[in-house]
């Protein structure tokens, strides 16, 4: 389905914590606790000047995760008060591609034009299709390539999390993939000696919120 969709991302978005430091090490950051409410009447506002994004992709074959964001990203509501249910049921998210941060800045440049460029795609795209009780659809479009994504939220502390799983396969990204690994041949390699980078993305994405009435 080719259809220019404005979405979530994040990512997106599509985006995608490939390696390309100096070092084959780096810590597994886990944002796995977050705590499932109920989210259909209790009313919250959202500060979407305050969004921001967490990448995973994964290298070597026992899967180590390299994390990053997007600097710029832009998350657009109907309304910043009510249900959260409510307030995601057709949010949108823009995310720039080349402004992708790893925290490193010889793997960055790499992402931008051996991944990204020839990905085809300077900007991702997604809108949050249904959202209800903690569980969601959005549309992703990446590599002028759409596809269905199942979503996942829940309030953490004052924020909200919001999280996908994404297959880059699913958007034609093997090219991509392929070159990117090429370039960082030797950083992707493991102790077993093989080079390996994953098409497994994990997004997550952080939205201050504040409880209004219950």
């Amino acid at each position: 389905m080719k259809k220019t969709i404005i979405a979530i991302p994040f990512l997106i978005l599509v985006l995608f914590g490939l390696s390309c430091n100096t070092s084959k090490k780096e810590n597994k950051d886990d944002d796995s606790t977050e705590t499932k409410i109920m989210l259909g009447k209790t009313t919250y506002s959202i500060d979407t000047s305050g969004t921001s994004m967490k990448w995973t992709a994964y290298k070597f074959t026992d899967k180590l995760g390299v994390s990053g964001t997007f600097d710029e990203l832009r998350l657009r509501l109907k309304t910043d008060s009510g249900p959260i249910d409510e307030l995601l049921k057709n949010a949108e998210v823009t995310i720039n591609t080349m402004s992708v941060n790893s925290g490193n800045e010889i793997r960055d440049p790499k992402l931008r034009t051996s991944f990204f460029n020839v990905f085809k795609m300077d900007t991702i795209f997604a809108k949050i299709l249904d959202a209800s009780d903690g569980n969601g659809l959005l549309e992703l479009e990446m590599n002028d390539t759409s596809n269905d994504v199942a979503l996942q939220y829940a309030i953490k502390n004052d924020s909200l999390m919001l999280s996908i799983h994404i297959d880059v396969l699913l958007w034609n990204g093997e090219e991509a993939l392929k070159t990117l690994n090429k370039e960082c041949y030797e950083v992707h390699t493991g102790t077993d000696g093989i080079s390996k980078l994953w098409p497994d993305v994990d997004v997550v994405l952080k939205i201050p919120v504040k409880l209004e009435s219950l």
